[in-house]
């Protein structure tokens, strides 16, 4: 049997088959139903291997650490009777849920020279917090242009998924206006793909069109469903356009009414970043009063051990904003770990910390020698250009946001 991209897989149950390919389209276009599809793959057939691979993945993203090692042992079991591509994809996704992403950054690439229209894997590499973006290499933006070119050739040449991240990779390689096309074009093909609505606002960001980014925003967010993946991020966007006209009274707004209300329901790394960025730009512009409380215990339930390198960039707002010098410290101590296993981002991450610390004591000079250094680094902080502008902002203030 295959499947929607002609791969062949294990699957015996045509409709077992059936609800995972519905599983793998709504994970590459940010839609839901996809852990319903995969349940109900699942049931039809329990020792089909690829249902159980992508729900670790999804659980994974979702910051459910224990279910998504359930999955992938379950995968992993299965995975002795699969096919070579299966148990490759499992191997790759075993490295993610474990933590081990430069291994996995490495396994993506081969996985795609053997199996390049394999989209599901592919995707790992490809988002604002996918392996490329957090490898910490410097070059990222241009291995990711790299790896999606090369996949172009074994694609029809109007395939929205991929048109869509080969807008993603230009925008973020500097190559705006041709990204943003291409992003265009995919969402005339494919409206219904929250992950090309977000490549669409960061192209229009990095285009400083804002109010052309709200009135795309505001047609196209109605149509989305409330509890999708990217509903939360995309009314972030909105609240960056608001800023950037200068309605940081309707940002305001957003992040005590949408944004607010959704933190509970999405992902708990994607709100961490998007509520305390905001609250961070907000702050420094003189808004408020700001809810930082409700950033902090979102943080406390989520991340009491700390986070990955892009999600300590974050606490230590979150400990600066606060003046909570032990919290800073916190921060530089599990980046240092980092640094110590040879993180090539964590270097550029305590110097962020370093900065915060200095405007926590009043030290201008230091503060600006230190953001000045982070920002020669910026780009090994992942994420997307787009968030790291906030290093920029906070080096234009100089200063702590006001509580």
């Amino acid at each position: 049997m295959q499947d929607s991209f002609d791969q062949t897989v294990s699957a015996t149950s045509p409709a077992a088959l059936r609800h995972y390919d519905s599983a793998v389209d709504a994970f590459l276009h940010a839609w839901p139903g996809g852990f319903e599809a995969l349940d109900a793959a699942i049931a039809e057939q329990p020792g089909f291997v690829l249902p159980h691979a992508l729900k670790a993945l999804m659980l994974h993203g979702r910051g459910c650490g224990s279910l998504a090692r359930d999955a992938i042992t379950q995968a992993q079991e299965f995975s002795r009777h699969a096919l070579a591509r299966e148990r490759s994809l499992v191997e790759l996704i075993t490295a993610m849920v474990e933590g081990r992403s430069p291994d996995a950054l490495t396994l993506v690439i081969e996985h795609a020279r053997k199996y390049p229209t394999d989209a599901l894997a592919a995707s790992t590499a490809l988002g604002a917090y996918g392996l490329f973006a957090f490898s910490g290499l410097a070059n990222h933006d241009a291995a990711r242009l790299a790896f999606t070119e090369a996949l172009a050739a074994h694609f029809p040449t109007d395939f929205p998924w991929l048109l869509a991240y080969r807008g993603w990779a230009r925008i973020e390689a500097g190559q705006v206006e041709a990204g943003l096309a291409l992003a265009q074009h995919a969402i005339r093909l494919r409206p219904e793909n929250g992950h090309n609505a977000h490549i669409l606002m960061h192209g229009l960001f990095e285009s400083a069109a804002p109010a052309e980014a709200l009135a795309f925003v505001g047609e196209w967010l109605p149509t989305y469903p409330p509890a999708a993946l990217m509903w939360g991020h995309l009314q972030w966007h909105a609240a960056l356009a608001e800023i950037e006209l200068g309605h940081c009274d309707a940002a305001v707004a957003r992040l005590l009414g949408p944004i607010t209300d959704y933190l509970p329901i999405g992902a708990p790394f994607m709100g961490l970043a998007d509520i305390t960025s905001l609250l961070w730009r907000l702050g420094l512009l003189g808004a408020g009063p700001l809810p930082w409380e409700l950033a902090q215990e979102h943080a406390r339930r989520h991340f009491p051990h700390g986070s990955n390198v892009f999600g300590e960039l974050h606490l230590a707002m979150l400990a600066a904003a606060r003046r909570d010098h032990d919290a800073l410290a916190t921060c530089r101590s599990h980046l240092a770990i980092y640094a110590e296993r040879g993180h090539p981002a964590a270097p550029a991450a305590m110097l962020w910390v370093q900065a915060l610390a200095a405007l926590a004591n009043g030290d201008e000079a230091m503060a600006r020698e230190a953001i000045d250094a982070c920002l020669s680094q910026a780009i090994r902080l992942g994420g997307s250009h787009a968030q790291r502008s906030v290093v920029t902002l906070t080096r234009d203030v100089l200063r702590l946001p006001d509580l």
